[in-house]
């Protein structure tokens, strides 16, 4: 009477991991990482557009919902200070839009909200006026 229910525990066990709480995102349209190309950064009338820049900046996307970038992901146009955080992709859209919570932003509820569209990668930071950056795949 013993052995099944020393069976039975040990499967329950066996069964139980610690990645169950974490889903594995498998996206390889955004996994991978990114290099800066553009900066969009409105002067308040709604007439902005991406211009093109020079930097190394760069994001990348792991499959375990974080994300780093060689500078900060508190806001755009710095590569000193590196950042990360988690990603969730939005589940009525689709797997090309989601938002990003940086660990090291103040305030907490900081979010960065980004998407896929025509094979770059767009951040859109939260600021008064339009702002954000277009990334291009590298890896």
């Amino acid at each position: 009477m013993k052995n099944p229910i020393f069976i039975l525990l040990a499967l329950l066990l066996i069964n139980c991991t610690s990645d169950d709480a974490k889903p594995k995102i498998d996206n390889p349209e955004l996994l991978g990482k990114w290099r800066v190309i553009e900066q969009l950064a409105d002067p308040g009338d709604g007439s902005g557009t991406f211009q093109p820049i020079s930097s190394n900046r760069t994001v990348e996307f792991f499959s375990n919902g974080t994300v780093t970038a060689s500078g900060t992901l508190c806001f755009m146009g710095t590569e000193n200070n590196s950042g990360s955080g988690t990603f969730v992709l939005d589940s009525e859209s689709g797997l090309n839009e989601g938002e990003i919570t940086p660990n090291d932003c103040n305030p907490d509820f900081y979010r960065i909200s980004f998407e896929i569209e025509s094979s770059n990668l767009i951040l859109w930071y939260p600021c008064i006026e339009g702002c954000g950056e277009k990334f291009v795949k590298i890896l």
